[in-house]
């Protein structure tokens, strides 16, 4: 790539930096800062102008805290937080919050009792084989694993059964 070529794609590349005000034009080569300061004193861009290029901000939905653990994930010492779909639906987010490490590593600690989803009569969805290696169970620690969701076998929507050898935990419905 020529030398013009490359400064015009490292300008375009920096430039929402360059306007967010996260960067300055020339910072880390040595040159002044002070050819910044046009761009600084330019008009800021107004969601209500029609060719506005920065939307409006998205409103931050507030954290919903996790209800009290069942008797059966207080029994085991892991709490399901969240089952939801990711990646347009290709991949199941699971996520368990531990109450009890102990418990937690006694029942998860065994890949035998690698976490498999249940949803409906479909066959179970299984963990990737490393989803727990080298876990780490540490008291309101929060850890997650992704499933492969085969077949569409999981939709928001659904209530979805996590199995852990013997162990039965929900039904939590999918996100």
């Amino acid at each position: 790539m020529k030398n013009a070529d490359y400064r015009v794609a490292l300008t375009i590349a920096m430039l929402p930096l360059i306007v967010g005000g996260c960067a300055t034009p020339g910072a880390g080569n040595g040159a002044s800062t002070d050819a910044a300061r046009p761009m600084a004193s330019t008009p800021p861009v107004t969601a209500a102008a029609p060719h506005a290029a920065v939307a409006a901000p998205q409103a931050v939905k507030p954290v919903q805290p996790l209800p009290e653990p069942s008797a059966l994930e207080t029994q085991y010492g892991i709490q399901i937080a969240h089952v939801g779909l990711t990646a347009a639906g290709g991949l199941v987010d699971v996520r368990f919050k531990v109450l009890d490490p102990a418990k937690a590593r006694a029942l998860l600690g065994n890949a035998a009792h690698a976490p498999m989803l249940i949803a409906g009569d479909n066959p179970p969805l299984m963990p990737p084989h490393h989803a727990l290696k080298g876990a780490r169970f540490a008291k309101g620690q929060v850890f997650y694993i992704l499933y492969p969701n085969a077949r569409n076998a999981i939709k928001p929507g659904v209530e979805v059964t996590v199995a852990m050898g013997d162990v039965r935990l929900g039904p939590v419905a999918a996100q």
